[in-house]
């Protein structure tokens, strides 16, 4: 089960929005993209990480509106695959979960503990 994905907004300007149908069932803490179309999870290529616009909210149904928090600045969850650091830089996979970024230019969030058991397929971040 996810932890609550919004962990503070740290005074920044977030805002939690319907943006559009999920393209596909999505769980919350995914990073993701709009396709033109729908809510999608975020694809790993550069162009792809420009058009990032947000984290699910809550898990999300294909065909159904995509709650997504969008802003800079905010302290919150991410689902996440492999070996995250406290401090570390983070990117995203080709299905949208928070990975340790290998360049700077793929840089979405900033690690602010280490991925554990804790909160299992979950990093605390503060996204940029």
């Amino acid at each position: 089960m996810a932890p609550n994905i919004l962990v503070n907004d740290g005074g920044a300007p977030a805002r939690i929005m319907k943006i559009a149908n999920a393209g596909a069932d999505l769980d919350a803490g995914t990073i993701v993209e709009f396709d033109g179309t729908n809510v999608v999870a975020a694809t790993e290529d550069l162009p792809s990480l420009l058009s990032v616009f947000g984290v699910l909210f809550v898990d999300a149904t294909s065909g159904d509106p995509a709650s997504v928090i969008t802003g800079s600045g905010i302290v919150c969850f991410l689902k996440a695959v492999g070996t995250i650091a406290a401090g570390g830089a983070l990117g995203h996979d080709a299905a949208g979960l928070a990975k340790a970024a290998t360049t700077a230019d793929e840089r979405f969030a900033i690690a602010l503990e280490a991925k554990s058991a804790t909160h299992s397929g979950y990093v605390k971040a503060i996204l940029l």
